[in-house]
């Protein structure tokens, strides 16, 4: 098998674990930023999805975390009644998805030494992050449209 089918394979390995934890961000996502805010979800989606860079994705969270109060809202259904949206969002980002990124390296033999190696380091964790926000929007998306019909 190629390297990048490697590499896909084990990203694909990661969302399914990661999983619930992008469902439980979309609730809460769909709680405080409601259907009125889509476009900001679609927004970031668009930005992970074009984003050479894992600092774009983590720069646009930050702006809106910043600008709208929204953003800053906790989740009283899942948990997190003291940590808004936003600041959630970026500290898993930071903090779970490079665990999983160097899991995923380990995997693969890459040790991190040369620049090719660092530079696919860096693809897997923009890669995983894709990933997660995908996942995560889908369930915005799908709770939004489930709280319209009640």
């Amino acid at each position: 098998m190629n390297r990048e089918m490697q590499i896909i394979r084990e990203i694909n390995g990661e969302a399914e674990i990661f999983y619930d934890d992008a469902v439980n961000l979309g609730q809460h996502a769909a709680q405080t930023l409601k259907a009125s805010h889509r476009s900001q979800l679609t927004g970031l989606e668009n930005i992970a999805e074009s984003a050479y860079k894992t600092t774009d994705i983590l720069d646009y969270i930050k702006k809106q975390t910043a600008r709208f109060s929204y953003w800053r809202q906790g989740f009283s259904r899942g948990g997190h009644p003291d940590e808004g949206f936003g600041e959630r969002l970026k500290n898993y980002l930071e903090r779970e998805l490079p665990r999983k990124r160097d899991s995923i390296s380990k995997r693969l033999e890459n040790s991190d030494k040369t620049y090719e190696e660092k530079q696919e380091r860096r693809r897997i964790y923009l890669l995983l992050m894709r990933q997660f926000i995908h996942h995560m929007v889908i369930e915005y998306e799908y709770s939004v449209s489930q709280d319209n019909r009640h």
